[in-house]
């Protein structure tokens, strides 16, 4: 009887993370930014709401914000993000107020070879699912 009991436990667990496993996170991003940075770098900024990067820290899904050229989805650009000045791939970054801003640099050149750039947030989880946003129009703020 203890083995059925304990048969049903995996089972249903395994179905838990199956399900999980499944799941697509899509942020919507709220803003999306570049500017220059130091040393021929580029700072890119995306900001979305704190309950999307809620989720996303405690289901600890990794990520990248991904620059993509938004007529060629082939054309992209992997950038690790960072929020409080902390590598955001620990999950002990902060998460208040009504959004939670990512930025990470990438080199001038690299974003100068996109034509017309957008950015977009991918990547997953080894349990929780994946995460892809939906590609934006990179908007550059005035230096």
């Amino acid at each position: 009887m203890n083995g059925g009991i304990q048969s049903i436990k995996y089972l249903l667990f395994g179905t838990l993370i199956s399900s999980l496993a499944g799941c697509v996170v899509r942020p919507t991003l709220v803003s999306a930014h570049v500017e220059k940075g130091a040393r021929g770098t580029e700072i890119v900024e995306v900001a979305i709401a704190s309950a999307d990067a809620k989720r996303i820290k405690d289901r600890e899904i990794y990520f990248s914000i991904v620059v993509v050229d938004c007529k060629n989805k082939e054309n992209r650009f992997p950038v690790e993000p960072y929020t409080a000045g902390k590598l955001v791939s620990t999950f002990d970054f902060p998460v208040v107020g009504e959004f939670v801003t990512f930025r990470g640099s990438m080199p001038e050149r690299i974003l100068a070879s996109f034509p017309t750039p957008c950015v977009a947030l991918q990547g997953g989880s080894y349990f929780f699912g994946r995460l892809d946003s939906a590609p934006v129009p990179l908007v550059r703020r005035g230096n």
